[in-house]
């Protein structure tokens, strides 16, 4: 076996491992492989002894190692869309009193790599790290719309996976909502990741791409379709000053409370 050929599995155990929230036996992970059991079995032997995967003792599954965590939390403080991003995302959480968050293309998915919550709330579960489906989140679509043309016709060439009973999985509806963001400049999402969720997302452009989406999220209860224009001029002047940001050029602070605007 070539070291590229050990390299190659290693990568692909931690992406399947990074899907299986409850972990994977040594037979799945085998089969994954295209390898014997005792192979994959001394593969994931070496990655335990390194902290990038651990054992269930109960279950016997494998699952992502502690370390895995610390890596990636390197990784994401360093990329400079991050730290471009932190003073906006904290000014749109406070302006909207609603979860900002910053999110990053990956294939197919969409990676939640910051969020800042409101003061005000208690209990809110972290997106950081959280995969979702390109198709099924605003934050997916903003990527779709503003990003490669090429990634855009393979979404729309493949099969759309329902996420809830919302979840747009029509190509041409896809298209056309791709089309609209574009004239609006954000998009607007109800229901589609998570029942009881809306969320809308603007780009953050640089050469002419979207590099991330800013976003920000709530309950259905407190975001009433009239507050939808309003919110979402608030999160594209937000992804916009993190784009000029990232391009060294003056920034333009977000106004005043973006419910307070008419339609």
């Amino acid at each position: 076996m070539r070291a590229t050929d050990g390299a190659d599995r290693v990568v692909r155990v931690l992406d399947a491992l990074a899907t299986a929230p409850d972990g994977l036996g040594v037979s799945t992970i085998a089969r994954t492989l295209q390898v014997h059991r005792s192979t994959a079995s001394r593969l994931l032997a070496t990655l335990a002894r390194g902290g990038l995967v651990e054992r269930d003792t109960h279950t016997r599954a494998y699952r992502l190692g502690a370390r895995v965590v610390g890596l990636a939390a390197v990784a994401v403080a360093r990329l400079p869309v991050v730290s471009q991003a932190r003073p906006e995302l904290e000014a749109l959480s406070a302006l909207t009193s609603e979860t900002a968050n910053l999110a990053i293309v990956d294939g197919n998915h969409v990676v939640y790599v910051d969020q800042v919550t409101p003061a005000h709330t208690v209990v809110m579960a972290s997106w950081v790290g959280r995969r979702s489906p390109v198709h099924a989140s605003s934050s997916g679509k903003v990527l779709m719309a503003w990003g490669d043309p090429k990634a855009k016709e393979a979404l729309l060439r493949r099969r759309l996976e329902p996420i809830t009973d919302r979840t747009v999985t029509d190509p041409g509806a896809m298209r056309r909502m791709l089309d609209e963001a574009r004239r609006r400049g954000y998009v607007a999402s109800n229901g589609e990741l998570e029942s009881g969720l809306i969320t809308i997302a603007a780009p953050v452009m640089n050469g002419g791409r979207a590099v991330a989406a800013v976003s920000i999220s709530g309950p259905t209860f407190r975001i009433p379709a009239r507050d939808v224009p309003g919110l979402g001029r608030a999160v594209r002047e937000a992804a916009g000053a993190v784009g000029h940001r990232m391009a060294g050029r003056a920034i333009t602070a977000v106004g005043s409370s973006p419910r307070s605007r008419s339609g």
